[in-house]
């Protein structure tokens, strides 16, 4: 039997396939910076991202081929890129809704007893939701390719493997351009546009006249709204919607590692806020950009407390720029190094937090923490560690290789300054990471103290204070008198703080329930996963909506039916028409 395709079929099969191979690693990667947001960057988010595309793969793949048998026509085949396509351009609308309900209900469900697993569960349910039936229609490309390109069985092998190669190609070209090109550059929302209409176009090939004017009158409507701003107010809440902040947004980007908000106006007219993926990671009061406004960064000059006549520190993590910029400016003998992963934050905290990137005292480093320090052949007195959030901890940065390797790069009776997120009462689940990091640092460093930094609050940072070659913490002696001893003389320290009014005993931290964590073994997702939930800015947000009585903000967060919105639906109900006379006869069978 002849298939009534193209005369150049074979060649436009394998560009179809081709742009569908890359559409669905895009759109793979893609995704993913809508769900970290909320989820974090967990392997519990990557996994279920991952699993679930496989899933819509191989389902994708049996219908198809199945499908393929039943009548096969190059309409048809066009016709599923054309519904994958359409169902890609309504990510954006509806991945908020989707993200906020799953969340809800897999909260309200889940019993207390596995409550702390319930935001793996939520980043399950929400990927599922956004992307199975797209990359079900994308799995069924390469499938139903073959039986249009098969002419004979004897070249079945050689059409198929030219097929499925031009699609992993695809593929990987899929992931580079996204990875390194699309996301440094372009909102994840016009990502996910560019790949629908994409799909949209090329299936319009092998459609009907009626389809080409649905793709064109969708152009429109998008060109139009992209113009004038309409995308912003949807009927759906859109992705940039999904981070809620109060005050007013100066800048806002998506990096190679985070989506990076500015925030001027912050609880306060002179204060500025840096966001990454939704959570507050830095405050700045303009009117004196050097101070330390958070209440967990006060904690850092813990280091010139221990180690005496300190001159040289380095901060992993930088932020806000918080921490280096009161360094620099208090204490003139000091020599500052900052290790950031992400260039983009650097970046961001000369332009929006008075960051002097010429200051000759100091040097930034853009790379991981681990990988500079194994080639650093200095050693510091200080090393704050600030590179872990509510939602996402590299484990790789509190593993006892780690800290052996921050033990190596410290000089005699050097310091380590530890930031944590965590309750510090061992019966919540939420106190295992801070727990656990603890019992792992104290294989390295015998000398630990544990400072809470609000008692007025569960959920806190929690402040390790480790010594090289300090003498082990003993029962006799308390924690706080030795901190209180070293404070009583000790000018460099902010006097705001009575540090000692802190300290947690760490003779009265039980360590027998957690894990010391390894290169090996670092189930960090296990233990963050109680302290993680939406991100603060959304419940913060929240909060200051219901405390609110300014009409106009509560009206700019009315949600209102929009031009794209009504058309893509309008565009929808009239393809699923289109579609069923199209796959009329597959189905009765």
């Amino acid at each position: 039997m002849i298939l009534r395709t193209p005369l150049s079929a074979p060649a436009i099969l394998l560009v179809l396939v081709f742009i569908a191979g890359l559409a669905t690693m895009s759109l793979e990667f893609s995704v993913s910076r809508l769900l970290i947001p909320t989820f974090g960057s967990s392997i519990y988010t990557w996994g279920s991202l991952i699993g679930v595309v496989l899933l819509g793969l191989s389902g994708g793949y049996h219908l198809g081929g199945k499908l393929a048998d039943k009548n096969p026509s190059f309409e048809k085949f066009c016709s599923i890129l054309f519904s994958s396509g359409l169902y890609i351009i309504f990510i954006p609308f509806i991945s908020s809704p989707i993200i906020d309900s799953t969340t809800d209900i897999i909260n309200a469900f889940l019993d207390n007893n596995i409550g702390s697993y319930a935001n793996n569960l939520n980043s399950l349910f929400a990927t599922f939701l956004l992307i199975i039936i797209p990359t079900l229609l994308l799995g069924m490309i390469s499938p139903y390719a073959i039986k249009l390109a098969t002419r004979s069985l004897d070249k079945l092998g050689n059409i198929s493997g030219n097929l499925y190669s031009v699609s992993t190609i695809g593929s990987i070209i899929g992931t580079f351009l996204t990875v390194f090109l699309l996301i440094p550059f372009v909102q994840i929302n016009h990502i996910l546009y560019s790949l629908g209409i994409l799909l949209l176009v090329s299936s319009t090939i092998g459609l009907k006249i009626m389809a080409k004017v649905l793709v064109l009158f969708l152009l429109l409507i998008l060109s139009l709204s992209i113009l004038f701003k309409d995308m912003n107010t949807s009927f759906f809440l859109d992705f940039q919607k999904l981070h809620f902040h109060p005050g007013h947004v100066i800048y806002e980007t998506e990096t190679l590692y985070n989506h990076l908000d500015v925030i001027d106006n912050y609880n306060s007219i002179n204060n500025r806020a840096l966001f990454l993926n939704g959570y507050l990671h830095s405050i700045m009061d303009k009117s004196e950009p050097y101070s330390l406004e958070s209440k967990y960064t006060k904690f850092f000059p813990l280091g010139l407390l221990i180690k005496e006549n300190a001159t040289k520190v380095l901060f992993i993590g930088g932020g806000g720029f918080s921490g280096p910029k009161y360094f620099l400016q208090y204490y003139t003998n000091m020599y500052v190094d900052v290790v950031e992963i992400d260039p983009e934050i650097v970046e961001v905290a000369k332009k929006y937090f008075f960051l002097d990137g010429s200051n000759p005292r100091l040097k930034i480093y853009t790379q991981d923490a681990r990988e500079f320090l194994n080639n650093y052949p200095g050693k510091y007195d200080v090393i704050v560690l600030d590179a872990f959030s509510k939602s996402y901890v590299p484990f790789h940065l509190m593993t006892v290789e780690f800290y052996r390797l921050l033990s190596d790069k410290l000089t005699s009776g050097g310091t380590v300054i530890s930031n944590h997120i965590g309750i510090p009462n061992e019966d919540q689940p939420s106190s295992d990471l801070y727990r656990a990091n603890l019992k792992t640092f104290s294989e390295i460093f015998p000398k630990a103290f544990v400072f809470l930094t609000d008692y007025s609050k569960s959920l806190q940072n929690i402040i390790i204070a480790l010594v090289k070659g300090g003498p082990p913490n003993e029962n006799n002696i308390s924690d706080k008198r030795e901190i209180a001893d070293l404070q009583e003389f000790n000018t460099k320290v902010i006097e705001e703080i009575n540090y000692k009014d802190y300290v947690l005993e760490t003779s009265l931290i039980n360590k027998d329930d957690v894990p010391i964590l390894t290169d090996q073994y670092a189930p960090v997702e296990n233990l963050l996963n109680p302290i993680s939930g939406k991100p603060y800015s959304i419940n913060e947000q929240n909060n200051n909506i219901i405390a609110s009585s300014d009409k106009e903000n509560n009206d700019s967060l009315t949600v209102k039916p929009s031009l794209p919105t009504i058309s893509i639906t309008i565009i929808s109900i009239i393809w699923i028409f289109l579609l069923k006379q199209v796959w009329r006869n597959d189905f009765i069978k």
